[in-house]
C-alpha cells in the first residue's frame, strides 16, 4: 500500500488483526463469487491462460527474490509495484483492465518484480536473525534488489537492454538505483514512472506534519517492530467482506480508502474487483522502509541515521541528496492532480532535475484520478494502460 497508509494504523495494527482473527465467523470466507481473492501471482497468470515462469535472483547480501516472467518473443518489460505490494498488483483486475496481461497480449516479455520483505520474499540464504532481515529501506531495494533483478533478465534474454515501468514506490527506487549506480543507465531503454514519489515536500496528505514531527518516536518503535503489515488471511477476510459493493459494511472501506489515499468513491476502482484487490494487498514490508519515506517530506535523501551514525556511513551529519543528475535514461513521466502521494509540484521538481523526459502527462484535476487509480482504477485502460501501450508501440516499433 503507500507508504503513510502504514503510518495511520502503524500503532493499531495488532489489535485490528486480533479483532479480526476473533471474530472470523462474523464475515464469510468467500464474501465473493470471484475465486481470483485466493489465488498468488502465478495462478492468476495461469487461470487467464497464459504462460508463467518463476524466476529466483539472489541478492548481494543474500535476499531470495521471487520474480514472475510471462514470456514472448519481444523486448523485455520490467514491472515495479508499489510500497508492501507485491508482483499480485499487475494482474489482479484480470486481462481486460491489468497492465501485464495487456502488454504480453502487445507482444512483450512481461517480467513481474518482487521487492525483499513481501509476500513472495521473506528469505535470505544467510539465515540472518529478524533484526538484520528487515534493516531495509527503500534504499537497498533500488540498490540491491533491481540491479540483481535487472542483470538476471538481461542475461537469461539475452538481451542489452530492458524498458522499465515502475509505480510509486516502483518509481522511487528506480531513482535510487540510478542515482547511485549510474551505470545502470546503459541497460534500460526507456523508464515509465506511473504517480512518480521522490520527494514528499508538496504532498496533499493532511496528517503528514503530525508523524513528520513524531518521527523519533517512531523511530523507537521501529526499533521494536521490524515488519509491517505482512501478507494477512484473516485481514484479507476482513477487506474481502467490507469491500465487497453489496456489503452493508462497506462504509468502512470506504473510509479506509478516503483517509488513506483520498479516493471518494468506490466506483473509482473497479467495484467487481475490489474484493480482489483487498485481499491481496498490503504485502508486507519494513518499518524502517515506511520510516524512509516519511522522512522524504524534508526533501530525497538517504535514510536518517541521526547525526553520530550519519558521520560513519556518510562521512556528513545529514543524509545526502539522491543525485539524480546522474540519470540519463529517456524518461516517461505520468501523474496526476489530485495524488495526494505524487503531488504535482514535487513531480515538477523532479522533472527539472532529470536529463530526458521524454513526454509528461499530467492528467488533470477535473477527473479525480488518485493514487490507487494508476494501478486499481476502473478508467486505468484509458489514463494509463493504452498510453503506456502507445509509447512503447513507438519506442520499439512494434
Amino acid at each position: 500500500m503507500n507508504t503513510l497508509y502504514a503510518i495511520i494504523v502503524f500503532l493499531c495494527y495488532a489489535s485490528i488483526n486480533n479483532f479480526v482473527y476473533s471474530f472470523e465467523f462474523i464475515f464469510q470466507r468467500d464474501g465473493t463469487s470471484d475465486p481470483d481473492v485466493f489465488l498468488n501471482s502465478p495462478q492468476l497468470v495461469r487461470k487467464y491462460n497464459y504462460t508463467v515462469e518463476e524466476h529466483e535472483v539472489t541478492t548481494e547480501d543474500g535476499y531470495k527474490l521471487n520474480i514472475f516472467r510471462i514470456p514472448k518473443k519481444a523486448p523485455p518489460v520490467l514491472l515495479v509495484h508499489g510500497i508492501g505490494d507485491s508482483s499480485d498488483c499487475w494482474l489482479v483486475l484480470g486481462p481486460k483492465h491489468s497492465l501485464a496481461y495487456q502488454l504480453a497480449d502487445n507482444g512483450y516479455d512481461v517480467w513481474l518484480f518482487n521487492a525483499r520483505g513481501n509476500r513472495y520474499n521473506k528469505e535470505n540464504v544467510n539465515k540472518v536473525p529478524d533484526k538484520i532481515f528487515w534493516d531495509f529501506s527503500f534504499e537497498e531495494i533500488g540498490y540491491r534488489d533491481l540491479p540483481r533483478t535487472i542483470d538476471y533478465i538481461l542475461n537469461v534474454t539475452s538481451i542489452s537492454k530492458l524498458t522499465y515501468i515502475g509505480f510509486s514506490q516502483g518509481t522511487t527506487v528506480f531513482l535510487v538505483m540510478l542515482s547511485l549506480r549510474p551505470e545502470y543507465n546503459i541497460k534500460i531503454e526507456h523508464a515509465i514512472l506511473l504517480a512518480p514519489v521522490s520527494s514528499l515536500i508538496t504532498t496533499k496528505y493532511p496528517l503528514i506534519e503530525f508523524f513528520y514531527n513524531n518521527l523519533d518516536n517512531l523511530k523507537s518503535l521501529a526499533r521494536r517492530i521490524y515488519e509491517v503489515f505482512p501478507f494477512n488471511e484473516s485481514l484479507n477476510r476482513y477487506h474481502v467482506s467490507v469491500c465487497n459493493p453489496r456489503s452493508p459494511l462497506r462504509l468502512l472501506c470506504e473510509l479506509e480508502l478516503f483517509v488513506n489515499f483520498g479516493l471518494k468513491k468506490l466506483t473509482n476502482l473497479l467495484p467487481e474487483k475490489l474484493p480482489v484487490i483487498t485481499s491481496h494487498i498490503p504485502a508486507g514490508t519494513s518499518s524502517k522502509l515506511f520510516l524512509h519515506f516519511l522522512q522524504s517530506y524534508k526533501g530525497f535523501r538517504r535514510y536518517d541515521y541521526g547525526g553520530t551514525r550519519n558521520k560513519i556511513v556518510y562521512s556528513s551529519p545529514s543524509p545526502p541528496e539522491y543525485n539524480l543528475s546522474k540519470i540519463f535514461v529517456p524518461v516517461t513521466l505520468i501523474t496526476s492532480e489530485v495524488d495526494w502521494f505524487s503531488a504535482i509540484d514535487d513531480v515538477n521538481v523532479l522533472k527539472n532535475k532529470l536529463h530526458k523526459v521524454d513526454k509528461f502527462i499530467v492528467i488533470d484535476k477535473n477527473r479525480q484520478f488518485t493514487h490507487l487509480e494508476f494501478i486499481y482504477g476502473a478508467r486505468v485502460n484509458k489514463f494509463v494502460n493504452q498510453p503506456v501501450i502507445n509509447i512503447l508501440g513507438y519506442i520499439h516499433k512494434l
